[in-house]
C-alpha cells in the first residue's frame, strides 16, 4: 500500500515538473476556460492542459471526484463509470467507458485515482493513472493502457478555486484526426463547464 502511494506521488510530482517545462499553445479561450496543447507523447498525441478559476471549495471538489458513478453526468463522452475497489477514502480503483463517434470503437480503461491534499497550503493534487486489471477487454472496446491525468487545485479563498488540469493519453487503435480533435478542445471545455455547475450546487 505504501509503495503504491509513493509511486503515485512520484508520478504526480514528476509529471508536474515535465508539464512546467512544456511549451503550451492556446487552442480555446471561452467563459474563463483556457485549453492548451503541448508536446506530443510517444504515440504522437498532444498533451492537453486546461485551466480555469471556478466557484467552489476543496471539500466539494473532492466529493464530486469520489462519486465515480456520476462521472457520466459531467465528464465528456463518458458512457459508464463504476467503482471497482475503494482502497481508502483518497485512493480509488474504477472502470470507465468513453463513447467515440462511429466508426471508431468505444474506449475503456481501469483507472487508479489518488487524492493528496495539503491543507496547510490549501492545495490539492489528484492523479488518475490507467493500469492493467482482471477486467477483460471485449471486442466492442479498445482498452486504454496509457493515461495520466493530473489535477492541481488551489483554494484562492472567497469560494474560488484555481484549477490546472493536465492530460497525457494514448487512446489506442487507429483514430482519424477529427475524432482526436474532439478530445483536445471540445472534451475539456464541456467537462469544465459541467464541473463548474456541480461545484456551485
Amino acid at each position: 500500500m505504501f509503495y503504491k502511494l509513493f509511486v503515485l506521488i512520484g508520478i504526480s510530482c514528476g509529471t508536474l515538473s515535465v508539464y512546467a517545462q512544456t511549451v503550451w499553445h492556446l487552442n480555446k479561450d471561452k467563459d474563463g476556460i483556457k485549453i492548451y496543447t503541448g508536446n506530443p507523447n510517444s504515440a504522437g498525441f498532444k498533451t492537453i492542459r486546461t485551466t480555469a478559476v471556478l466557484e467552489g471549495t476543496l471539500p466539494k471538489f473532492i466529493s464530486i471526484f469520489r462519486d465515480i458513478a456520476k462521472q457520466k453526468e459531467w465528464v465528456y463522452a463518458t458512457k459508464k463509470a463504476y467503482l471497482i475497489e475503494k482502497i481508502t477514502d483518497n485512493e480509488l480503483l474504477y472502470y470507465v467507458e468513453t463513447v467515440l463517434p462511429w466508426p471508431a470503437r468505444n474506449r475503456d480503461a481501469v483507472i487508479r485515482m489518488k487524492i493528496n491534499e495539503n491543507s496547510q497550503n490549501n492545495i490539492l493534487t489528484l492523479t488518475t493513472v490507467s493500469e492493467s486489471s482482471s477486467i477483460p477487454v471485449t471486442s466492442d472496446h479498445v482498452r486504454v493502457t496509457h493515461l495520466l491525468g493530473t489535477w492541481e487545485v488551489k483554494n484562492l479563498g472567497n469560494n474560488k478555486l484555481s484549477i490546472d488540469y493536465f492530460l497525457d493519453v494514448d487512446p489506442g487503435g487507429s483514430l482519424p484526426p477529427w475524432i482526436v480533435n474532439l478530445f483536445t478542445s471540445k472534451g475539456p471545455y464541456e467537462t469544465f463547464q459541467k464541473l463548474a455547475l456541480l461545484l456551485k450546487k
